[in-house]
């Protein structure tokens, strides 16, 4: 698989990156008293955990029968809001004072996962390992996006743009 790690270890590696970023959202929607921000960090953190729990399942398959899964894409918009709260542990969120530095490690966050999927990708054989792989890199460059547009719309109107952009 990779010339570094094989496909079990860089599964394992991802979702743990899931959980941690999962994490990360659920406590950041703690710290964000905007609701607008708050629903969009829980549909995000919402989001991570969908991932994660798709990647286990991946690893099972893969383990139990040598197989890749079907993956079913998603948007922000289809998950409820996860509760806030959790620990964050490994994720930094003790060291961000503000929402500008929050939304700016969510975004360097979401970068890594994208690169870590388009790796996979090109790196597997199989045809439906490497449409998963390519989902959810475009779906990570996707949270990346709108985490960018909410930290334009904080630094430049100071205000959240989620419900106005994207929300119901």
């Amino acid at each position: 698989m990779s010339r570094e790690l094989g496909l079990e270890e860089a599964l394992d590696i991802a979702m743990d990156a899931e959980l941690k970023a999962q994490a990360f959202y659920a406590q950041a929607a703690v710290e964000i008293h905007d609701p607008q921000g708050r629903d969009l960090l829980g549909r995000l953190a919402a989001f991570e955990q969908y991932h994660y729990q798709k990647l286990a399942e991946l690893a099972r398959s893969l383990q139990q029968d040598g197989q890749f899964i079907a993956y079913e894409a998603m948007t922000v918009e289809q998950f409820a809001p996860a509760p806030a709260g959790g620990e964050a542990s490994g994720t930094q969120l003790d060291e961000l004072e503000n929402t500008a530095a929050i939304l700016s490690k969510a975004i360097e966050n979401e970068k890594i996962a994208g690169e870590r999927y388009r790796v996979l990708a090109e790196e597997t054989d199989d045809a439906q390992g490497q449409e998963m792989f390519r989902q959810l890199a475009y779906e990570e460059m996707i949270h990346q996006r709108i985490l960018e547009d909410e930290f334009y719309s904080i630094s430049n109107e100071g205000t959240w743009g989620w419900s106005r952009m994207y929300g119901e």
